[in-house]
């Protein structure tokens, strides 16, 4: 994906090494080197020459020699051999192994906005739960709304399913999570068959 992404323009992998470079572990010479390598990644070429790729960069053949293969240790390029169509064989690079690396920072960084997003709406949701009900909630009430957002339940959702438990004059998590899991409860949208059905659903729950 990151590959079609570059070759296509969408992607400028340039300014991401150098943003990147240190949560990347890579030396500025590195960057310069792989910057080099994704130029013609995006110009749709996978085979390079030391020598070609010395000049690119302005070192010795041995230091590229020596940054490239130590690269390929390390897991960020890999390379093998392709037959060409005259029956020869042929080196070609990928990147793929750096742009693996990338995405899981971002992965990271997603996941840790997400986590702290369902934090900040976990307070969110248990504060008006308290002040709906008049009261502090139960350790047993804190891990099942916890539970919610593991679900994947959003707040505009648990919203939904505390403003039906208010409606049928109900004061318990249990209640709500007993809505929150029933199918097409949407306050703005019950009528009398619908609040029907829904006392019919959850009756019982105290």
């Amino acid at each position: 994906m990151f590959r079609r992404l570059i070759e296509d323009g969408y992607l400028n992998i340039h300014k991401l090494l150098l943003k990147e470079q240190q949560r990347l572990g890579l030396k500025s010479e590195e960057v310069i080197l792989l910057s080099a390598l994704s130029s013609l990644i995006e110009k749709k070429k996978n085979t390079v020459s030391i020598t070609a790729l010395s000049k690119t960069i302005n070192d010795s053949v041995s230091n590229t020699g020596d940054l490239f293969t130590d690269l390929i240790k390390r897991g960020y390029i890999t390379t093998e051999l392709e037959l060409k169509a005259d029956g020869k064989e042929k080196e070609v690079f990928t990147l793929e192994p750096l742009f693996d690396k990338i995405k899981s920072i971002f992965e990271a960084e997603m996941s840790q906005q997400r986590e702290s997003k369902n934090e900040s709406d976990i307070v969110y949701i248990i504060q008006a739960i308290e002040k709906a009900f008049g009261r502090a909630l139960s350790a047993f009430d804190l891990e099942m709304i916890k539970e919610w957002f593991t679900e994947s339940f959003t707040k505009p959702q648990i919203e939904n399913a505390i403003q039906v438990t208010l409606n049928h004059h109900k004061k318990t998590v249990s209640y709500i999570d007993r809505v929150l899991r029933s199918d097409d409860l949407k306050p703005s949208e019950l009528d009398d068959k619908k609040k029907a059905a829904i006392d019919k659903l959850i009756r019982g729950i105290k």
